[in-house]
């Protein structure tokens, strides 16, 4: 760093925001800025690093400074225009700053030794006031900026959960949320019943229409199995043209009840046009397990998967539930 001595020239000082509404006139104050310096920065030149402590109020009188969390870092997390100051926060809570501060172009800054900073406050309000305030504006851009982590962070859970194509939620999301219901399930003593659906014959739709009709269709019926279901009902696609509903505080009986209301709702959804063209309807079949004592997920998967194997065996485009298939044993 390279210090420069030229006198003060207090209607710019006037004009940055530790001195906005300072009386420059102060001898006080003239005397404590006798003790700045000025000093030019070269490119890349560091004058706060997360390595060492600071005591320093750095003001920016031209160039640009900017913020990275390391020096490893290629995107600033900010940059700081003329005008403003960086350091405060280190002075105040005496700690190694959080982040390093180095210029990205020649940069003159004012250098405000601690100390000095203190004796400012003293004998000028005014300065303690802006000094308030570019701490207070400092704490909200760094809210802002936890805002949007939490933000980015709640956005990468939802793609990590959720199916790209029908929007429900995917298998992994499945796993767990499943799991946690029939534990409390369990818990609790209350019936619990799962619905394996799958679309009938989609191999041969893909086939004759194209994937993209397939596509298509997979996410109208998506809708039409999530549309009727309650609140409290969990919707996942298990996996290629495989559908899990899990319907808690629901007995066996009142899922095959539910269970013909998804397959009708299927039955008379319009899978649209591609290409001009009308897409043929589709049909599904639907597989019903209720929770048995001791029962996993996969216990009741395997049950509802067997039921819903044995209702295209048994003709496709219905419902049947694994006591259907013990009886038929």
């Amino acid at each position: 760093m390279k210090s420069s001595t030229y006198e003060h020239d207090t209607l710019l000082l006037s004009r940055l925001q530790l001195f906005r509404n300072v009386d420059m006139d102060n001898p006080a104050l003239l005397d404590l800025l006798n003790l700045c310096e000025y000093r030019t920065l070269t490119v890349g030149e560091v004058i706060l690093s997360t390595q060492e402590e600071n005591h320093y109020l750095f003001i920016l009188m031209k160039g640009r400074l900017v913020i990275q969390l390391s020096s490893h870092e290629d995107i600033p997390l900010a940059t700081v225009e003329p005008g403003e100051c960086v350091g405060e926060m280190s002075i105040i809570d005496s700690r190694v700053p959080s982040a390093q501060v180095s210029a990205s172009e020649e940069t003159s800054v004012l250098v405000i030794e601690q100390d000095t900073l203190w004796r400012m406050v003293s004998v000028s309000h005014e300065i303690a006031r802006n000094l308030l305030y570019i701490m207070s504006e400092r704490v909200r851009y760094s809210n802002l900026v936890i805002a949007d982590s939490l933000e980015m962070q709640r956005k990468y859970q939802r793609y990590a959960s959720t199916d790209a194509l029908t929007g429900l939620h995917n298998r992994g999301w499945l796993d767990d949320a499943f799991d946690r219901e029939i534990k409390r399930s369990e818990r609790d003593q209350l019936p619990l019943a799962l619905i394996m659906i799958d679309v009938d014959d989609f191999k041969n739709y893909n086939d004759e229409y194209g994937h993209l009709a397939g596509d298509q269709v997979l996410k109208m019926v998506a809708g039409s199995i999530r549309a009727p279901l309650r609140p409290n009902d969990l919707v996942a696609r298990f996996g290629g043209e495989e559908f899990a509903v899990l319907l808690p505080e629901t007995t066996v009986a009142n899922a095959r009840i539910i269970a013909e209301r998804l397959r009708k709702h299927v039955n008379e959804a319009d899978p649209g046009e591609l290409a001009g063209k009308a897409l043929p309807k589709v049909t599904v079949s639907l597989g019903i397990a209720g929770r048995q004592p001791g029962y996993s997920l996969d216990m009741m998967i395997a049950a509802a998967d067997v039921a819903m194997y044995h209702a295209k065996r048994s003709g496709k485009n219905r419902v049947e539930t694994a006591a259907d298939v013990a009886v038929d044993k």
